[in-house]
């Protein structure tokens, strides 16, 4: 890729050399002062169409300018609209397109990476007429290299070389491209790696880049079959509310220990979660197995568990765990039943509330 800086150390050396003030040569290229000091800083690069100027201005050629190389001599064929032949001849990989893209437009850089492709299918036809075998994909043609240039290339270009990569990739690797790909490809890509018995955790690299209902439909689905509370909290971040609620409220109903739903419990509405901590406790189960879930409670539903704790005659040192969580009123009623009981000790935790 390259070096703004270094260009820009150039391009001043070279004005100096002609004993050019920035003005002057901000007159002759059509620019504004500011524009010819922020090249000289390497703060900007000269736009391409402004290279074959700059460079006559200050007396090299356009390689000279940008400092020779493979990448220059890119540069160099897409201003003479040359570059497909070019890269077919020279056999230019993503590698050096990399260097050149961030001078070029989206389509200039597509039009380059679809020829070092054809390129190289061209060579592997050749290749296996001559009985040689052929190579798998073309010269260069990796998740990191592409990875590199995806920035700069047009997203339904991007979008199909994704869905050729999947099958021989694992999503981790694919993640370094997930910024730049089109959501609906994501999704697509999501929901066939899923069939092909995914866990839904292994969607957490690309998961910031799927859209919410697809990420639904697949943790709804995870949800139905073998995935575990823990495995679908890892991606929780992402999905919907309602989505979440409705996990949670079937694993509680199946009979999933309440504990269990800590990890999702963050993400879940107060209202699914107080649902499920008040059916527990109608349920018979124990006041002890909310603690885990009692910071996410609202105070009015902590209030009722614990009456209906009472009411099924659990003990009030049962309770403990939700005492920092509890209202001032039930814990002044928490204290005269212990006051009753003459429980001094239980008396004792409940006064540090109050």
């Amino acid at each position: 890729m390259f070096d703004a800086v270094e260009i820009g150390r150039r391009i001043s050396r070279l004005r100096k050399e002609k004993d050019m003030t920035q003005p002057a040569l901000a007159d002759i290229m059509g620019v504004s002062f500011q524009a010819v000091s922020n090249w000289e800083r390497g703060a900007s690069m000269p736009d391409i169409g402004k290279l074959p100027e700059l460079a006559q201005a200050l007396g090299v050629s356009v390689d000279e300018l940008l400092g020779g190389g493979r990448g220059g001599e890119l540069i160099r064929s897409v201003i003479d609209g040359s570059e497909e032949t070019f890269v077919r001849q020279e056999r230019v990989t993503l590698s050096e397109a990399g260097e050149a893209a961030p001078l070029l437009k989206p389509k200039q850089v597509t039009r380059i990476v679809k020829a070092i492709e054809e390129g190289a299918e061209r060579r592997e036809e050749q290749s296996e007429s001559a009985g040689e075998g052929a190579r798998a994909g073309f010269d260069g043609f990796t998740v990191e290299s592409l990875a590199a240039i995806a920035p700069f290339l047009d997203e339904e270009y991007l979008d199909e070389l994704a869905l050729r990569l999947v099958s021989d990739v694992g999503l981790q690797q694919l993640a370094s491209l997930a910024p730049f790909l089109s959501e609906e490809t994501l999704d697509r890509i999501a929901a066939e790696a899923f069939s092909r018995s995914a866990r839904v955790s292994e969607l957490l690299p690309i998961a910031p880049f799927l859209s919410e209902e697809a990420l639904d439909r697949i943790a709804l689905r995870a949800a139905d079959g073998q995935a575990t509370l823990g495995e679908l909290a890892s991606v929780a971040p992402f999905l919907s509310e309602e989505a979440l609620d409705r996990i949670a409220i079937s694993a509680a109903g199946n009979g999933v220990n309440i504990g269990e739903l800590a990890a999702l419990a963050p993400f879940l509405s107060e209202e699914a979660i107080g649902k499920i901590a008040i059916e527990s406790v109608q349920s018979g189960g124990r006041v002890a197995q909310l603690a885990a879930i009692a910071p996410f409670l609202e105070e009015d539903d902590l209030d009722r568990i614990v009456r209906l704790a009472l009411k099924n005659e659990q003990a009030v040192g049962e309770l403990a765990a939700l005492f920092p969580f509890l209202s001032k009123g039930t814990l002044r009623e928490l204290i005269e039943t212990a006051l009753k009981k003459n429980d001094t000790k239980l008396l004792s935790k409940l006064s540090m509330f109050l």
